[in-house]
């Protein structure tokens, strides 16, 4: 056991919260999809906005670059939520 802050530490590693947990599993999920199908599930109001985000991310990054026109992200995912009508 470790001594910390005055108490006993029990080695214990800090995981992501559980949201974190599941947005990081449909980060996974979509990465495979083509960009036909990202689009898709980013405009589709059935799926959860967990799912909806993690697709624009993907989306995001596989955009090509005259779509996103080397921006920083925030700008990108403006760019391409434009360009793909999302």
């Amino acid at each position: 056991m470790t001594r910390w802050a005055g108490g006993c530490m029990n080695n214990l590693r800090v995981l992501a919260s559980e949201k974190r947990q599941r947005f990081l599993g449909h980060l996974r999920a979509t990465d495979v999809l083509p960009p036909f199908h990202l689009v898709r599930v980013a405009q589709e109001e059935g799926y959860s906005v967990l799912m909806r985000a993690a697709a624009l991310r993907n989306l995001t990054a596989c955009a090509p670059i005259e779509v996103t026109k080397g921006r920083p992200y925030a700008e990108r995912r403006r760019l391409v939520r434009a360009h793909f009508g999302i």
